[in-house]
């Protein structure tokens, strides 16, 4: 059923949720082209456990979702997204969000991703389980979990945490709460297309920091067809912050994505080949994923988020070749003819 129009609502409330005539426009002739091009599959039901975009949200707001995410889009890539004939990699991921087949319950709900760990790569990786949650935005008296570093965050979107030290005092919890509350309401993220963050209740917990005081040691697997495209490595990320670029044997990619800055390049952690297999094993259960790891000093794993979308289809590679090379692995992504 798709879900409850609430397009016109956020234009008249929430006046940064705009859109640009233009983008209105493209929306309505790509869906139109795509329909007269591949009616059959759109109208399909999606496969049994899943759900599209395209029946999530009812046609009017369809319209508004992808409108909205094509002026995202443009603003970061100069030219809006082809829906009818997709060929970049950032334009393939668009499409994901309106016709590909997603598993239910959602994987972006961080308080869930434990169940998509398959039962044989159970033993070697495990989700972080959080020592508090609430229905609504609020932190646990100092009493109610043990001194230590935790990050606060929100079920739902990307970067919505905060780092707290417990216990903290009243002035730290004012402010933190109040920052919490400057968080994008989940509908503004419906907005934008990523419907799947909006099939589960939201809710707001409290999460055991697995570094202490310092930042973890992160290792990002875009997963595309089952296979790894690449790998993001981030060091120091609320200090320094180093990034870096690997090919799926961790091989260093001369690639830079939205200019991150660039660290110097490591040698592959001894773990390397199990956290492959683990990102690859939680990763074929998508067409696109990106698999976040967190490499324990004790070679332990953790894993930290499963995301469907990175960036909102704004990540911007200076490769071309690269581009085109991920663009083909994540062909599977669309039913279009690219050829």
């Amino acid at each position: 059923m798709a879900a409850v129009s609430f397009m016109g609502t956020l234009q008249r409330y929430l006046p940064l949720i705009s859109v640009s005539n233009s983008a209105l426009s493209h929306a309505t002739t790509e869906m139109q082209t795509v329909r007269e091009r591949y009616g059959d599959q759109i109208d399909r039901l999606p496969k049994p456990g899943h759900r599209r975009g395209v029946d999530y949200y009812n046609p009017e707001d369809l319209r508004f979702a992808i409108a909205r995410g094509a002026d995202l889009f443009r603003d970061a890539h100069g030219v809006l997204p082809s829906l009818s004939d997709p060929k970049t990699y950032n334009e393939k991921l668009f499409w994901m969000k309106v016709f590909c087949d997603i598993p239910q319950p959602s994987p972006g709900n961080k308080l869930a991703v434990g169940n998509f760990v398959p039962s044989q790569v159970s033993h070697q990786v495990s989700a972080i389980k959080p020592v508090w949650l609430a229905h609504e935005i609020s932190l646990p008296r100092n009493e109610e979990v043990p001194p230590g570093n935790y990050f606060f965050k929100a079920n739902y979107g990307s970067g919505y945490q905060l780092r707290l030290a417990f216990p903290i005092s009243e002035n730290t919890r004012r402010k933190a709460l109040a920052q919490a509350r400057r968080w994008p309401r989940r509908r503004d993220v419906e907005g934008l297309g990523e419907w799947w963050y909006y099939t589960y209740p939201k809710e707001y917990f409290l999460e055991p920091s697995v570094s202490g005081a310092g930042s973890p040691n992160e290792f990002q697997f875009t997963v595309l067809s089952g296979k790894i495209g690449f790998v993001q490595h981030i060091r120091n990320r609320f200090e320094s912050y180093q990034s870096n670029l690997y090919d799926r044997n961790f091989l260093p990619l001369k690639l830079n994505i939205d200019g991150t800055a660039q660290g110097e390049f490591v040698s592959a952690p001894a773990e390397f080949a199990v956290m492959r297999k683990v990102a690859e094993a939680i990763g074929s259960q998508f067409k696109y994923a990106r698999i976040d790891l967190f490499l324990l000093e004790n070679g332990e794993l953790k894993l930290n988020e499963i995301t469907l979308c990175p960036g909102n289809c704004s990540s911007v590679f200076n490769d071309p070749d690269l581009d085109r090379k991920f663009a083909d692995m994540a062909q599977e992504l669309t039913f279009a003819n690219n050829s």
